[in-house]
């Protein structure tokens, strides 16, 4: 029923809520294991989202996020669910993509995000690959890692695990 899925989806951004995304994760890797294809995660947090709520204020705030995953959504084509981590933290599955097209992907959405006037803020990235027999758990904390080592390297980069 179509109830059922709104509760899924986050009211701010429109994207699936951790819980949800995280189902959408574990369902993912099952498949690519079982299929030995590659499933490459993406972390995306927004720099500095605390001084930017505080300048603009929260409409404008809202109005990051929202855009934000629009623009995740746009670079993507739609390749994959996003999903809202966290205040101002979200992920993008990718299905089939091995880390190479995933790092560019998240190079592109980099640069996309600080040419859009919408955004109002620079990113930064967390990426990482499957590896053989690694629970999905662990991919999700790789590319959580992942982005707060881009944050530590100066933000508004990307970074991906080795």
């Amino acid at each position: 029923p179509m109830s059922a899925r709104v509760v899924e989806l986050d009211l701010e951004t429109s994207v699936y809520t951790r819980g949800a995304f995280e189902r959408e994760l574990a369902f993912a890797v099952h498949v690519a294991r079982r299929a030995a294809q590659p499933c490459s995660l993406l972390v995306v947090d927004v720099d500095d989202f605390q001084a930017l709520r505080d300048v603009r204020g929260e409409l404008a705030a809202d109005s990051c996020l929202e855009a934000l995953a629009q623009r995740i959504s746009a670079e993507s084509s739609g390749a994959g669910p996003i999903g809202r981590l966290g205040s101002d933290t979200f992920a993008l599955l990718l299905p089939g993509w091995a880390l190479p097209r995933a790092c560019a992907l998240a190079d592109r959405l980099r640069g996309a995000t600080r040419s859009d006037r919408c955004v109002m803020a620079t990113v930064s990235v967390g990426v990482a690959a499957l590896r053989p027999s690694e629970p999905w758990g662990n991919l999700l904390e790789a590319a959580e890692t992942a982005c707060i080592r881009a944050k530590q390297a100066g933000r508004g980069r990307s970074v991906h695990r080795g």
